[in-house]
């Protein structure tokens, strides 16, 4: 039986357990308690999210925290548990949001060692839109102190130059974060980008957080992958996030699993590979 949660107390042990439970996890992935708490509160009290609970006999099965945009008909889930049961329970959960939902994107992340997901989607032949290892890097520390002359921050007064190449870029890849949900959100946002004979070539853009920042993409145009700009941007992108909020406690980077070249670049700026990653896209 699904049915909407309306406090935090009935599912937060739920949640908390499943979460830190590598086998049973989703992503975004939950670092304290008190963030999860955080994460309940607003699911409950904002607009346009959502809780759901799955019960057998009685008995607390599965939770799904989501979200959706109407405009964008793009809906994601914040947490996707399940304890027992993962097709049925996973069935009755999207069939639940889709009746709420009809017509919409809805995106799930799961880590690659919650075999039941994993499994569950590629069973019911759901599209696996991003295969990406996660690096992450702890306490940032930064000596540099002086920007590259070549590389430039984007603000919302000089975004329309960039928002031709940055959708040159996002557009073909589907990623939410085209130049308009950018925009929309750059008050989050730190964008640099590597400019050559004034022309933009190469952009990363990163989430940026004191307790945790998520570099969201790193684009470079083709004729200029692999000549240094990518080590560039990954070093000027921590030195910002240095300058802005000091020692982050965590940053993310979510890399293509085949893209070894962009990984090795990664590693070399000081990050550690933390594990694998699938989002996957059901059509509601």
């Amino acid at each position: 039986m699904i049915k909407n949660v309306y406090t935090s107390e009935e599912v937060i042990d739920f949640v908390w357990e499943l979460s830190q439970d590598n086998m049973h996890a989703s992503y975004p992935r939950i670092n304290s308690i008190e963030e999860l708490k955080g994460e309940l509160e607003k699911a409950l009290n904002e607009k346009n999210r959502n809780i759901i609970a799955y019960y057998e006999n009685d008995v607390l099965w599965g939770v799904c925290t989501y979200f959706w945009i109407p405009d964008e008909k793009y809906a994601q889930t914040l947490q996707f548990l399940i304890r027992e049961d993962y097709c049925q329970v996973a069935d009755e959960m999207i069939h639940y949001i889709s009746k709420e939902l009809s017509g919409y994107k809805l995106f799930i992340g799961v880590p690659f060692s919650n075999e039941n997901a994993n499994q569950y989607f590629k069973k019911k032949n759901i599209e696996c839109i991003e295969s990406s290892i996660v690096a992450n890097l702890y306490n940032l520390k930064t000596h540099w102190n002086q920007r590259h002359d070549s590389v430039d921050k984007i603000t919302k007064d000089n975004f329309e130059e960039y928002a031709i190449f940055h959708d040159k870029h996002a557009i073909p890849l589907g990623i939410y974060y085209n130049s308009t949900n950018l925009k929309n959100d750059m008050d989050y946002f730190q964008v640099l980008v590597f400019r050559k004979d004034e022309e933009i070539h190469g952009s990363i853009f990163t989430k940026g957080n004191k307790d945790l920042s998520d570099v969201v993409g790193l684009f470079i145009d083709n004729e200029y992958k692999n000549k240094g700009i990518e080590s560039i941007l990954i070093n000027e992108m921590l030195m910002e996030l240095y300058n802005e909020f000091g020692s982050v406690k965590e940053i993310l980077y979510f890399v293509d699993e085949d893209n070894s070249d962009e990984l090795n670049f990664v590693l070399n700026a000081g990050f550690d590979i933390k594990e694998r990653y699938r989002c996957y896209k059901c059509i509601l």
